[in-house]
């Protein structure tokens, strides 16, 4: 259950210095942002209260609440350092111990290996270009390291576009293919805390520790 209360959110001050001129329109650009945050995670957290965690259901509202998130131009001066599971960049832009909405960077032509989540995660852009594949288990299981995946999907994704992945289909990968590329997701609850990282040409997977659940 949901704390009581607002939830608080994370963001970094305005830049200091400037003209008397700049930096009104600083604080300005500043609320702007953080009010979009607010704005969008209020959205989510109304549309999960109506829908539960049935990801087809909140589907279309994550993704409306986010459209205008996007078009905020300076998201990357907001939030709060974040210790990230794939990436060095990663901040939340909100958070309050259920809901987190997070910002990262996907360098250039790196890919995040196929993995999966124990919960339902969104994928916008921000800036740049995404190739997204998203897999669901062809095997039973039975065998440990040993993992027959089958695409679902294999898209590419530009700003703005979105995409979900929830159990069983909730292993994806996806590769930069622009420089400056950074990614939006959405999460409710927490990762689970020993993951599936797989090789989908080899047919195999290992087993690692999350540096962060949340």
């Amino acid at each position: 259950m949901r704390r009581a209360g607002p939830p608080p959110q994370v963001s970094n001050p305005p830049p200091a210095g400037g003209s008397e001129a700049a930096q009104p329109r600083a604080r300005g650009a500043h609320i702007s942002s953080m009010s979009a945050v607010r704005d969008c995670a209020q959205a989510i957290i109304v549309g999960i209260a109506e829908h539960g965690n049935d990801s087809a259901a909140i589907a279309p509202v994550i993704r409306s609440a986010l459209a205008a998130l996007i078009r905020q131009p300076d998201l990357l001066e907001r939030g709060i350092a974040r210790q990230g599971n794939n990436v060095a960049f990663s901040r939340y832009l909100y958070y309050d111990g259920e809901l987190s909405i997070l910002i990262y960077e996907v360098p250039n032509g790196a890919t995040i290996p196929a993995h999966d989540h124990g919960i339902w995660e969104t994928l916008s852009v921000y800036r740049g270009r995404l190739r997204h594949v998203v897999y669901a288990r062809a095997d039973d299981g039975a065998v440990p390291g040993v993992a027959e995946l089958r695409v679902q999907s294999d898209a590419v994704l530009e700003r703005g576009d979105f995409a979900i992945v929830s159990p069983p289909a909730d292993i994806h990968s996806f590769t930069a293919l622009d420089e400056g590329t950074f990614g939006i997701t959405v999460v409710n609850g927490a990762y689970k805390s020993r993951r599936h990282y797989y090789d989908p040409a080899a047919g195999t997977y290992e087993v690692r520790a999350g540096r962060n659940v949340r």
